[in-house]
C-alpha cells in the first residue's frame, strides 16, 4: 500500500523532475497580492502571472503539490463536504505545468505513464473525457496512448472547457476518471455514477477570449494540470472514501475516541467526516497566519469552526474538543509542511479560545431563539421569520438546522426561502466588494509592458530615462510646471512601497525641468511608479533625468526596517515560535508590527523583548543580504511573510544567526547603527493578532527626550524628586478617591447599582452591552459605574445623564474589544444625536450636549449605532 504522506508524493515529484520539471514549493493559502481570490484554490494560482505573460520564470516546466481551500465562489465544495466520499474544504492539488513548452501530446503521455507504470493503476480502469470539439485530444488518447474509443467520451463546455476569467487565457481540458468497480454502481459512464471518480484534469490553455467572447489562438499554448491528493490516495490505497485514507484516519479515530462512539457506525459518518475535514482546514489556515474575524478570510475560519462544533455536538462531544484534534493534523502533515510543528500549541490555543467564545455565543443565541419561538407560538405563526433566523446564524453562529429541529419539536416551521434571500444578499454584497477590489487592482494603461530596474540597494542617485508619463490615470507625452503625474523610468534608486516599507521620496531633474517625488509604488508588472510634481520646466517622455532619494528619510526608514526584523526575532525568542508577522508598516517616524499571539503581553514580556533588541543593537551584528532560491532560503530557516509574493530567486536579509528573513527592503549595514529601540505601545487589533508600535534611532531619541521633559515638568509642578514622586502621586490618588466616596455618600440612597444594570444588559455580536439613562448622577460616578460594568461583564457600557441645561454620555469598552467597538468612534456618533461634541480613547470616551428629552429613544439609537459599527 502506498502511504498518503510519503510514497505518493515522492513518486509524483521524482517522475516529473526526471522529465525536466522544476520542483516549486506550495504557495500559502492566502494568494499573494491577488484581491480576486479569497484563498488559493488551485495549483495554477501562483503561476497566474506567468500564464498571463506578466512575469517570467527561469524555467518552462514546473511541478507542485499545492495546498488549497475551496469554500466560496465558483470552485466551492463547502456544502458537499462530509456527505460525499471525495469533497473537502482544505485539500492538496498535485500539478505539472508547461509555460509555452510541451503541449497536449506530452501532457497526456506523462499522465498515462505516471498512473499506469509508476502508480500501477490498471489501464482498463481508466476512462477519458475530452471537450466535444477537441478532435486533437481525442486522437492522442486513441491513437498514441491506445485508449479504446468506448472509454473516451466527448463532453460540453460545462465539464471540459476551462477559463481563468471572463476574458483571458482559456482552453479545452481532458479528465481522467477511475473505475472503482461494480460494487459502486453500474457500468454506464454517466454523470452521477459513483463508480467513476475523476482523479486528474489536464487543461490545454491554447486560446485567449476577448471582451466580445471571441477565441484567439495563444502564441505559446500552455499546460495546467490538477490531481487531488486525497482522491489519488483513496484510489491507490484501495479504500472507498478519502476519509478512509491515512490522511484522515488518525484524526477520525481520535474524534471517535473523544466522543466514545463506534467509528464504523453509519449514523456518525457525516459528522466525523465534517469534523476531520474542518479541523484540517483550521490548522492550515491558522498556521498561515489567518485568525478568526467577522469578515473576509477570518470569517471563513470562524464559520468552519462553528460548523465543526455543530457536528461535534451531534456526536455527543461537549465543551471544547476541536483543539484536541489539531495535534493529529500536525502529526500527519508535518513531514511535508514543517511550519505546522512550531505552531502546534498556537493552533490548539486559537481553536480552543474560539470554541469557548462560540459556546458562549451559542448559549446567547439559544436564548434569543427561544424568545422567537415563544413569540411565534403565542402569535400562532406557522413559520419563524427567515430574516430573524439569518441574524441568529450570521451574528451568533446559531445553525439553521438547529433552529429547524427545535422549531419542529413545537410544531413550527421555518421560512427557508426568506433565509436564503438574506444569505444570497450577503453573498451579493461580498461579490460586489470583491469586484471593486478587482477594479482597484487594475493598473495604468499599458504599464504592464514597462519595467524598471531598482538600483537603490547600492546608490541613492541614478541617471535614468523617462519611459512614460501618466496624468489623471491616462498616458501623456509631457508634464508642465505645477502639474502632478506618475513617472516611470528605466532605472531608479527610489524604493517602491512593499513588504511593509513605505515608498521613497526625493527629487529629480532633467536638462529642462525639476520635479519632486512624493511617493513611490510598484505596478503589477514590475514598473516603479513615481508620484511626482513638476516644479519648473517641462518633462517629456524620453528625457534623460538625474534621480535622487531623500537620504535622511531613507536612512531613518532603514533604521526602523532593521529594527523590525530584530523585533520579530525577539518576540519569537520571548513568546515562542508561533509568532508570525501578520502585517507591518515601516516608516521614517516609527514602525508598526502585527503578529500572531493569543493574548496581551504583560509588562515583563514587553520589557524582555525591548531589552533583547537593545542588547542585539549593542552587539553591532552585521546585516548581510544575499540572493538564493526560494526553496533553499526556507530550508535554511528564513522567515517569509504569508501574504507576500516571492519569485523563484529571493533576497534574504540576515543578522548572524539571530535573524533571517526574506526581504526586499532597505537596511543598515550593522545593527549598531540603530542606536536605540523603544516600544511605545502594545494592543489587540483582532482575535489572535497583536500590534506593537515602536521607535528607533533618531525617532527613539526624540521620543525619550519628550517623555523625560514631561516627567521633569511633573516633578517640578509637584515639587518632588524622582525617587519620591510615585509614592506622592499614589497618596494624591488615594485622597481623590476618598473625596469621590464622600461625594457619593451625598447622593441619595437610591444610587444606581451596577449589578442591577448588568442584569438588564443586551447582546450585540455575542458581547454583553449595557445602555442606561441615570438621571442625577454626577460625572465621576457615571464614569466609575461605566468602568465597573465594563470590567465585570468584559463588555461595553454606555451611560448617560441629563440636567442643569445639558447632558453627559460616557462609553466604556473592555480593552480586548476595542478592535470591534471603538469608544472614541462611538461617542462621536452619539454626540451628533445630542447636538454636542465628544472624544477620548478607544476604550473610554465621553460627550456633552443638549438635555435629553427622550431617553428611551436615545437608548435605541445608541444600540443601532453599536450594531452598525460592529457590522462595518
Amino acid at each position: 500500500m502506498m502511504t498518503g504522506n510519503a510514497d505518493i508524493r515522492r513518486t509524483f515529484y521524482e517522475f516529473f523532475q526526471e522529465q525536466g520539471h522544476q520542483r516549486v514549493l506550495s504557495a500559502p493559502l492566502v494568494p499573494a497580492k491577488d484581491p480576486s481570490l479569497l484563498f488559493t484554490n488551485a495549483g495554477m494560482n501562483q503561476f497566474k502571472g506567468v500564464f498571463l505573460q506578466e512575469e517570467k520564470r527561469d524555467y518552462r516546466r514546473a511541478v507542485t503539490i499545492q495546498k488549497c481551500m475551496r469554500v466560496s465562489g465558483k470552485h466551492n465544495d463547502f456544502d458537499e463536504v462530509g456527505h460525499t466520499d471525495f469533497h473537502h474544504t482544505f485539500f492538496e492539488m498535485l500539478g505539472n505545468f508547461s509555460f509555452g513548452d510541451y503541449f497536449k501530446e506530452k501532457a497526456c503521455a506523462y499522465a498515462w505513464e505516471l498512473l499506469t507504470r509508476h502508480y500501477r493503476l490498471q489501464p482498463e480502469r481508466l476512462w477519458i473525457t475530452v471537450f466535444r470539439d477537441d478532435d486533437e485530444a481525442f486522437r492522442i488518447w486513441e491513437e498514441q496512448i491506445g485508449v479504446p474509443v468506448a472509454r473516451i467520451h466527448r463532453l460540453g463546455e460545462k465539464d471540459n472547457f476551462w477559463q481563468m476569467g471572463d476574458t483571458g487565457p482559456c482552453g479545452p481540458c481532458s479528465e481522467i476518471h477511475y473505475d472503482r468497480g461494480p460494487d459502486f454502481g453500474p457500468s454506464e459512464f454517466v454523470d452521477g455514477n459513483r463508480r467513476f471518480v475523476e482523479i486528474w484534469n489536464l487543461v490545454f490553455m491554447q486560446y485567449s477570449r476577448d471582451k466580445a467572447g471571441t477565441l484567439q489562438p495563444l502564441p505559446a499554448p500552455s499546460i495546467d494540470t490538477g490531481m487531488g491528493m486525497e482522491r489519488l490516495t483513496a484510489v491507490l490505497q484501495g479504500v472507498a472514501s478519502n476519509y478512509r485514507t491515512d490522511l484522515f484516519s488518525p484524526i477520525i479515530a481520535r474524534a471517535a475516541e473523544l466522543a466514545a462512539i463506534d467509528r464504523e457506525a453509519p449514523a456518525f459518518q457525516v459528522d466525523l467526516n465534517v469534523v476531520a475535514d474542518h479541523v484540517r482546514a483550521l490548522a492550515f489556515l491558522i498556521a498561515d497566519g489567518i485568525m478568526p474575524a467577522n469578515d473576509g478570510r477570518g470569517y471563513v475560519l470562524r464559520r468552519l469552526l462553528r460548523r465543526a462544533v455543530k457536528h461535534g455536538k451531534a456526536l455527543g462531544l461537549q465543551g471544547t474538543f476541536l483543539h484536541k484534534l489539531s495535534g493529529q493534523v500536525v502529526d500527519v502533515m508535518k513531514p511535508f509542511y514543517p511550519e505546522l510543528e512550531p505552531s502546534r500549541e498556537f493552533i490548539a490555543r486559537v481553536i480552543a479560545i474560539e470554541e469557548e467564545r462560540f459556546n458562549r455565543t451559542l448559549a446567547n443565541g439559544l436564548k434569543l431563539f427561544d424568545d422567537l419561538l415563544v413569540a411565534a407560538i403565542e402569535n400562532r405563526q406557522e413559520r419563524l421569520s427567515g430574516s430573524d433566523l439569518f441574524r441568529l446564524s450570521d451574528t451568533y453562529g446559531f445553525p439553521l438546522d438547529f433552529a429547524r429541529d427545535l422549531a419542529m419539536e413545537k410544531g413550527v416551521g421555518i421560512d427557508f426561502e426568506a433565509f436564503q434571500r438574506e444569505l444570497q444578499g450577503q453573498k451579493e454584497r461580498s461579490r460586489v466588494s470583491l469586484q471593486e477590489k478587482r477594479r482597484e487592482a487594475v493598473g495604468l494603461e499599458g504599464v504592464e509592458r514597462l519595467a524598471s530596474e531598482f538600483t537603490g540597494y547600492d546608490e541613492l542617485q541614478s541617471d535614468a530615462v523617462l519611459l512614460a508619463i501618466y496624468a489623471q490615470g491616462k498616458k501623456t507625452e509631457r508634464l508642465a510646471a505645477g502639474q502632478k503625474g506618475i513617472l516611470v523610468f528605466d532605472r531608479t534608486p527610489f524604493y517602491a512601497e512593499g513588504g511593509g516599507q513605505v515608498g521613497d521620496n526625493g527629487s529629480g531633474k532633467t536638462g529642462a525641468a525639476y520635479f519632486t517625488v512624493s511617493d513611490t509604488r510598484r505596478a503589477p508588472g514590475g514598473a516603479i511608479l513615481h508620484e511626482a510634481q513638476v516644479g519648473e520646466g517641462v518633462l517629456q517622455v524620453g528625457d534623460s533625468a538625474r534621480l535622487e532619494v531623500d537620504p535622511a528619510r531613507r536612512r531613518q526608514i532603514a533604521v526602523h526596517h532593521t529594527a523590525t526584523h530584530m523585533l520579530q526575532a525577539a518576540l519569537r525568542e520571548v513568546l515562542g515560535l508561533h509568532v508570525k508577522q501578520a502585517g507591518s508598516r515601516v516608516a521614517a517616524d516609527k514602525l508598526r508590527f502585527d503578529f500572531t499571539h493569543f493574548g496581551p503581553l504583560n509588562p515583563d514580556e514587553l520589557e524582555k523583548v525591548e531589552r533583547t533588541v537593545n542588547e542585539k543593537i549593542r552587539e553591532n551584528i552585521p546585516v548581510s543580504p544575499r540572493t538564493e532560491s526560494y526553496e533553499d532560503a526556507l530550508r535554511s530557516g528564513a522567515m517569509a511573510i504569508f501574504e507576500e509574493k516571492y519569485g523563484d530567486t529571493v533576497r534574504v536579509v540576515s543578522m548572524g544567526d539571530y535573524s533571517q528573513e526574506l526581504c526586499g527592503g532597505t537596511h543598515l549595514q550593522a545593527s549598531g547603527e540603530i542606536g536605540m529601540f523603544k516600544i511605545t505601545g502594545e494592543s489587540s487589533i483582532s482575535s489572535g493578532v497583536r500590534r506593537i508600535e515602536a521607535v528607533a534611532g533618531e525617532a527613539a531619541f526624540v521620543y525619550l527626550e519628550r517623555q523625560l521633559h514631561a516627567f521633569q515638568q511633573v516633578l517640578s509642578h509637584f515639587g518632588q524628586k524622582t525617587d519620591g514622586v510615585l509614592a506622592f502621586l499614589k497618596k494624591l490618588e488615594a485622597r481623590a478617591k476618598e473625596g469621590e466616596k464622600q461625594q457619593k455618600k451625598g447622593v441619595a440612597d437610591g444610587a444606581p447599582d451596577a449589578g442591577e444594570l448588568i442584569r438588564g444588559s443586551r447582546q450585540i455580536a455575542g458581547i454583553p452591552v449595557v445602555i442606561a439613562s441615570l438621571p442625577g448622577v454626577d460625572r465621576g460616578s457615571l464614569s466609575g459605574l461605566a468602568d465597573e460594568i465594563r470590567n465585570r461583564t468584559r463588555g461595553v457600557a454606555v451611560l448617560f445623564t441629563s440636567g442643569n441645561g445639558g447632558s453627559l454620555v460616557v462609553a466604556s469598552v473592555f480593552k480586548d474589544l476595542t478592535a470591534q467597538f471603538n469608544a472614541n468612534i462611538l461617542i462621536k456618533k452619539i454626540a451628533l444625536m445630542i447636538n454636542g461634541k465628544g472624544g477620548g480613547r478607544n476604550d473610554f470616551a465621553q460627550a456633552g450636549g443638549d438635555p435629553i428629552v427622550d431617553p428611551e429613544g436615545l437608548k435605541e439609537r445608541i444600540g443601532r449605532a453599536l450594531q452598525e459599527g460592529h457590522e462595518e
